[in-house]
């Protein structure tokens, strides 16, 4: 019996479509062409009698369920998407046979489904991509996907025959329910419908114990996790076959950044992602190759290093003066094609909440380092009522001793100009014990100014202190440093 009249049931259609995934995304990078290397069955020249070779290419997947039924349609089956117009077509034509509504998910409160899937094509997109979508048929709704690898294997006259690796995950037990599937392939028109002959699907059956490993988040129970700083908070929404630890500031559980949240899939716990604010991300090497994708409702920079599989680095916008949100990995040997999908699909649901800030940051500043003493002085565990300065003596000078006291004054930074802290007593003295900074080492002290300046408004404040280098004749000579911090609020 056909199934279109229980299409109809409104409650039937939102828990078919939450089965599936709006947004699981899944992106493999394989060793980049030659920069000038022309693309295939444009008429540039090329080395006489020389053939093209199988290329396993780049591409970005996206997997939506897209219930629908109508006689004598074949699966699988396969649509080249080659502008903005064609897809208005192809979803005006297609909306009576396929479910191309979207949907709120409940986990999430993101939009899920077919619309939501295919908003981010428009014509800048089109201008470098084509897009394929592979339509499957499942006996039931428990079956999961996954695209492992795309080739494009030559054909006759520089031409090509892409073909389409898909895994298949079957559950040992499955609802019984049928389900339809777009699977959408973003594809370099290099290698799209104008120099393709053919599709050719090829979709290998997997086995597994107990549910499908999941293709992408809304297919499992989740929550959502954050961690707040100086500069914000940030938040994912992370399924439950994932887990997150947070790492506050100065922490010194992060490798990179200043907080941020460290996430690791259940099933590979020994590699994971480091999600982290910094006020510092810079990368550069001759073997990078960047990209710009729609993320987390944003224009991210996707980078890869030396033609490595996957990502090395995601780097989402920032403000210049401040801070971002950047994604890095450590190696991820460990994982199968689904959690690939998964972890980006955990990075489109980034939220960088700029208004939700607390405690406070260290900032660098040129005034931190004295060149001719060789030393630098930066903070640490900035609170309201103090902080922690530290101080590093990085390379050899000729002087016999180098040190400092307890003594410090703060300024606080009014529009463009900086005004001294006003003191909440008269007269106040410090110490004069001097703290030796050790040869080619550092010193640290805990500074509070409770006592003398009180609690501190959220702000961004300097504070001053002086070193002091004994040279061979035995005087001392002052030099100031300077370090800058932050206090949200």
């Amino acid at each position: 019996m056909k199934r279109m009249l229980g299409m109809l049931l409104c409650v039937c259609l939102i828990a078919a479509l939450l089965a599936g995934c709006g947004r699981a995304v899944s992106r493999t990078e394989t060793d980049p062409a030659e920069p000038e290397e022309a693309a295939p069955g444009t008429g540039e020249q090329e080395k006489e009698n020389e053939e093209p070779e199988e290329q396993t290419i780049g591409f970005r997947a996206q997997y939506v369920r897209t219930d629908g039924y109508h006689d004598r349609e074949g699966y699988p089956k396969t649509v080249w998407i080659t502008s903005a117009g064609e897809l208005r077509e192809y979803c005006e034509a297609n909306k009576d046979y396929y479910w191309m509504e979207s949907v709120i998910d409940p986990n999430s409160g993101r939009d899920v489904g077919f619309t939501a899937a295919v908003s981010g094509y428009d014509d800048a997109f089109f201008a470098d991509h084509d897009l394929l979508f592979v339509l499957l048929e499942e006996g039931s709704g428990s079956v999961s996907h996954g695209v492992t690898q795309v080739k494009a294997v030559p054909s006759a006259d520089g031409r090509y025959i892409l073909q389409t690796e898909i895994d298949r995950f079957l559950p040992e037990v499955g609802t019984d329910d049928m389900a339809e599937w777009h699977i959408m392939i973003e594809v370099e028109k290099k290698y799209g419908k104008t120099v393709c002959d053919e599709v050719v699907p090829v979709i290998t059956d997997k086995a597994i114990s107990g549910q499908p490993e999941a293709a992408c988040r809304s297919e499992v129970g989740g929550d959502t996790v954050s961690v707040t700083g100086p500069y914000g908070q940030i938040s994912v929404y992370l399924p439950d076959t994932w887990t997150a630890e947070a790492a506050p500031m100065d922490s010194g559980k992060l490798t990179y950044g200043l907080y941020g949240l460290i996430l690791k899939p259940a099933d590979a716990p020994a590699d994971h992602i480091e999600l982290t604010c910094t006020d510092s991300f810079g990368v550069c090497g001759t073997g990078l190759s960047e990209e710009k994708r729609e993320l987390a409702g944003t224009e991210a920079v996707i980078g890869t290093f030396d033609g490595h599989a996957h990502w090395d680095f995601i780097a989402f916008p920032g403000d210049e003066a401040q801070a971002q949100v950047v994604a890095q990995h450590t190696d991820g040997y460990s994982w199968t094609a689904a959690i690939w999908n998964e972890a980006m699909a955990i990075l489109d649901t980034m939220r960088f909440d700029r208004s939700v800030a607390e405690g406070g940051a260290g900032q660098y500043i040129p005034e931190s380092e004295n060149d001719e003493a060789a030393v630098f002085m930066d903070v640490s565990h900035v609170t309201a009522s103090g902080l922690t300065v530290r101080f590093r003596q990085c390379d050899e000078r000729d002087y016999d001793e180098i040190f400092f006291g307890e003594g410090y004054a703060l300024s606080r930074l009014e529009g463009d100009e900086w005004t001294e802290v006003p003191q909440v007593i008269d007269n106040g003295r410090f110490t004069e014990e001097a703290i030796v900074i050790p040869a080619l080492g550092e010193r640290e002290l805990e500074t509070d100014w409770e006592w003398l300046y009180g609690i501190l408004t959220p702000g961004t404040y300097r504070i001053t202190k002086t070193v002091w280098v004994r040279t061979d004749g035995g005087t001392a000579e002052a030099c100031s440093l300077t370090a800058q911090f932050i206090l949200a609020g």
